[in-house]
């Protein structure tokens, strides 16, 4: 192993403390949070007198010392470190927000952060409960500085302690960087236990930048208070990340608009196709109107022949008429002359039907051209039938994506609707709940009243204990005196390097006796806190699931 057993429980000793500082602040902001009258960015400008936009240093002691808490210099700049979530050097009402409100409650946290701001001018104090809440937030992060400063001297007191070998002796499977499972495994190594909020309250101090692992700059920060001389590169780093996600969404958005304009393309294409669908459709349409009057005029052609034979049947007759008037004698001229009129009618008529028989060629032809004309141009609208019909389908794939999303979105929409109307219910709840909190605050103080006497008993208790090191140190210093005499009066004798031997010896057990008493006394003194927090822990858990459940009992 990288460092010895005593070392590691050190160590061991020193996450137990961070982890159950975390605790105890967690459980003070929760006390805050339940306050009717806290809202977080009243809070902020009672801090922010110059109304800035931005806390310091000076600002956070001056509030302090209004609440009769006097800092060092020392616990405001770690006061200050944990406030500035973010570590850019200003406290800003983000930051101030994340670190006054629960993070284990996100109902509570959620309440404190819906309430209404009131106005409160420059030097004007918040209600006593708020500022004595929030004072206590401060002051708990204070005590959890204290405690771990403490720790942090006894591991560092160790020879054989450096940051690297503390972080391998927790990351045992050479990860590079610290879980949950790894450092609940070494904590079960050196006969530690934390739950698991507690493990996931020392994640919330030392994992500064929230990727759920511990790096060995971070653990080294929360070991030694050392500041982390990578932050700017992992601010890079983190920067680098965020525009390479942010360049690969816009991407992602150009392949979406290309493919709005591809369908857009896509329904142009159809309209026009549409278009010319009608179009040809209109031609069909003029081309039939215009066979119509074809057969219009060839049907006008055929009365007007019928019509004019008819008159020439009218003019036989009246020509027979007047043969028959005529005389005997004009008959053989007149048979003469119909015989001549006979034979040029026959050679009409063989005429009229040469140019019938042509006509009829002439229409047949005429009819079997339009024919292939009428197949080439079905033809072409069987191929513009099937391009419709596939944008058509197109088309409705569209429509039944847009169908879906719009389904999406009513359906997200009650999903809102229904998550409204648990929160009104709940924060119903919350109301009866917090009307029971507040008979629960004077049974909180009782608490408090309790561990104040138990922390007199403990301090009696310590100095009964170191006046029995001291009556020890005195008996070690007069056998230590005697042993001088001893020395002085054997100086000259035979004996004298004897005498040395065990005074040296003496020395040396008198010292490891005072480590040890030292050692015990810190671990005993540790062991009682824990219990008592527990018992305090265990209290305040009874009372809040007995105020918890009187909403159940009034049921």
């Amino acid at each position: 192993m990288y460092l010895s057993a005593r070392t590691q429980g050190r160590l061991a000793n020193l996450i137990i403390t961070i982890a159950e500082g975390e605790k105890k602040t967690e459980m003070v902001r929760q006390v805050l949070a339940e306050q009717k009258m806290f809202e977080p960015y009243t809070a902020f400008r009672r801090l922010d007198q110059l109304r800035t936009g931005e806390l310091t240093v000076s600002d956070i002691v001056e509030f302090l010392s209004d609440n009769k808490i006097y800092p060092t210099k020392a616990q405001s700049d770690y006061l200050f470190r944990r406030l500035d979530l973010n570590r850019d050097g200003r406290i800003t009402y983000p930051d101030f927000v994340k670190a006054v409100l629960p993070k284990e409650d996100s109902r509570l946290r959620q309440i404190a952060s819906l309430r209404d701001s009131y106005y409160i001018e420059v030097n004007m104090l918040l209600p006593t409960e708020i500022e004595w809440g929030l004072s206590r937030v401060f002051q708990q992060e204070i005590q959890n500085y204290n405690s771990i400063t403490a720790s942090q001297e006894i591991l560092t007191a160790s020879a054989d302690f450096t940051s690297l070998d503390a972080f391998r002796c927790i990351d045992q499977v050479f990860l590079g960087y610290i879980t949950i499972d790894t450092l609940q495994d070494f904590l079960r190594q050196n006969g530690a236990k934390l739950s698991f909020d507690e493990l996931t309250a020392f994640f919330r101090v030392v994992d500064s930048d929230e990727d759920g692992r511990i790096s060995y700059s971070e653990l080294l920060e929360a070991l030694t208070f050392i500041p982390d001389f990578f932050q700017q590169e992992r601010q890079i780093a983190n920067e680098l990340r965020r525009s390479r996600e942010r360049i690969i969404q816009i991407e992602r958005e150009r392949e979406v608009l290309e493919d709005l304009k591809k369908s857009r393309e896509r329904v142009e294409d159809l309209r026009r196709s549409r278009e010319r669908l009608e179009y040809m459709q209109d031609l069909q349409r003029s081309r039939e109107r215009v066979e119509q009057i074809d057969e219009l005029r060839k049907s006008r052609e055929r009365l007007d022949d019928l019509r004019r034979s008819r008159e020439r049947l009218e003019d036989l007759k009246r020509s027979r008429e007047r043969l028959n008037q005529l005389e005997e004698l004009k008959r053989s001229r007149q048979r003469l002359e119909e015989l001549e009129e006979l034979k040029k009618s026959r050679e009409r008529q063989a005429q009229i039907d040469e140019l019938r028989k042509s006509r009829e060629r002439l229409e047949d032809l005429r009819r079997s051209r339009e024919r292939l004309e009428q197949l080439e141009q079905e033809r072409k609208n069987q191929e513009k039938i099937e391009e419709l019909r596939k944008s058509r389908s197109r088309i409705e794939e569209l429509q039944n994506q847009r169908r879906k999303i719009e389904e999406l979105r009513t359906s997200q929409e009650r999903l809102e609707q229904l998550k409204r109307q648990k929160e009104e219910i709940e924060l119903r709840r919350s109301q009866e709940r917090l009307e029971d909190l507040r008979r629960s605050r004077e049974r909180l103080e009782q608490i408090e009243a309790l561990k104040q006497s138990r922390e007199q008993q403990r301090a009696l208790e310590e100095l009964r204990q170191s006046r029995e090191r001291v009556e020890q140190l005195r008996k070690s210093q007069l056998r230590i005196e005697q042993l001088e005499n001893e020395r002085k009066v054997l100086e000259r004798s035979r004996q004298l390097d004897r005498v040395e031997r065990e005074l040296e010896y003496e020395r040396q057990r008198s010292k490891e006796r005072l480590e040890r008493l030292e050692l015990e006394a810190q671990l005993e003194r540790r062991a009682r806190d824990r219990a008592l927090e527990y018992d305090l822990a265990a209290q305040s858990n009874f009372v809040q699931s007995r105020i918890y459940d009187t909403p159940k009992r009034y049921k």
